[in-house]
């Protein structure tokens, strides 16, 4: 497989995981509207908190391919490589490729990452839906801030094919 095919390769994979994405809110955004004025039991809470995982794994997801096929950078190395990952999609890359996201995305994404690692760490009945509730909530809105802002390094991807093409 020639550049331009393996840079538009990696631009099929983000849109389909996009899509996924898409998905998870909607599923979310079902689910949330039940519990503006009560407390999800116990079962539905870690639903919930399913979701929020969710959304977050899909994320990371993109940004992996990402760093393995623009950046030349496979992760994984330590416990730090998560959040080291989510910092480098927030700069440009010299000659390489420009911000993925926002500096005010990443922080906005961070409190994902941050719950993700909860989720994953504790056993399921420590939930508390006073902190997950505020993610909830904000969960459409960095969604939609997301996909803007990976629609416009889709457009750098879709440029640099072009290039590649004519080269």
């Amino acid at each position: 497989m020639g550049k331009r095919e393996a840079v538009l390769s990696l631009l099929g994979e983000i849109e389909n995981l996009s899509r996924s994405l898409e998905t998870v809110v909607d599923e979310a955004r079902e689910k949330i509207a039940c519990y503006t004025s009560q407390k999800p039991d116990r079962f539905t809470l870690r639903g919930l908190g399913s979701l929020l995982h969710d959304f977050y794994t899909i994320v990371e997801d993109i940004f992996e391919l990402i760093s393995q096929d623009i950046d030349g950078v496979r992760e994984r190395e330590d416990s730090g490589w998560h959040k080291r990952l989510l910092f480098r999609m927030s700069i440009a890359i010299p000659e390489v490729r420009p911000a993925v996201i926002s500096e005010e995305l990443r922080r906005r994404l961070e409190v994902y990452l941050r719950f993700r690692h909860v989720f994953r760490n504790v056993y399921g009945y420590l939930l508390e839906w006073e902190r997950m509730r505020p993610l909830l909530e904000d969960l459409e809105g960095t969604y939609w801030a997301f996909r803007e802002e990976l629609s416009g390094f889709g457009e750098f991807l879709r440029e640099l094919a072009q290039r590649l093409e004519e080269a």
